[in-house]
């Protein structure tokens, strides 16, 4: 299959459809995944990385993730947040990132909170989750959670500058501005989103997209 053209067909699906739950669409999401599972690198400098990185984000925000956990044996929603995270990330670090999408990377970040968490605690041999474990103390998550809202928050008010709100952001926003100081005091961006992005770069360019099978 030709990726740039299962692309196209899955965003033109997607397009017609209500709910992303019809056979075209279903089919042509299984078909994107196909085409990522088998080969992963195909990421890297994508050409067209905005129109792949909202199909992928498109995903988790719909029916499929919960109608197929896994698919060809890969977790579905850790893949489609790490893929499509990486994509818009490189957009920012090559600034090919136009302003317009920062609702899709909000909403990516919203719906994928908890992979987002998860993510920064196992590719992260010290984080202190993983210290409590081997101390046995408590395991907490609140902190990685926090982390996420924190990115969450931080990209709403670098939309606000960017005069891309959208009103569908507006409750998002509510439920954290009022701990905003707590969300932002660590610098979630720098201390969290960028060192995850660097590392699925690298299984990215190693072909491997096994590591998404994390709990």
């Amino acid at each position: 299959m030709n990726i740039h053209e299962v692309l196209n067909s899955c965003i033109s699906n997607m397009k017609a459809s209500n709910d992303f739950n019809d056979e075209a669409t279903v089919n042509s999401i299984k078909d994107l995944l196909s085409c990522v599972i088998e080969n992963p690198a195909v990421l890297i400098n994508f050409a067209n990385e905005e129109k792949m990185s909202i199909a992928l984000a498109s995903v988790l925000t719909c029916q499929f993730p919960s109608d197929y956990p896994t698919f060809k044996g890969i977790n579905v929603r850790n893949l489609v947040f790490a893929t499509s995270y990486y994509l818009f990330m490189h957009q920012l670090e090559t600034g090919s990132f136009y302003d317009k999408d920062w609702p899709a990377f909000i909403t990516l970040i919203h719906y994928g909170r908890n992979e987002f968490a998860k993510f920064i605690v196992d590719t992260n041999p010290f984080a202190p989750e993983k210290v409590n474990e081997i101390t046995g103390r408590l395991f907490d998550k609140q902190r990685s959670l926090n982390a996420a809202k924190g990115l969450e928050l931080n990209m709403m008010l670098t939309a606000k500058k960017k005069g891309r709100w959208e009103e569908e952001l507006t409750d998002w926003y509510g439920e954290l501005y009022d701990d905003r100081y707590e969300l932002l005091e660590s610098d979630p961006f720098r201390k969290e989103a960028i060192p995850l992005y660097q590392i699925i770069t690298n299984y990215l360019k190693e072909n491997d997209v096994t590591f998404v099978n994390i709990k």
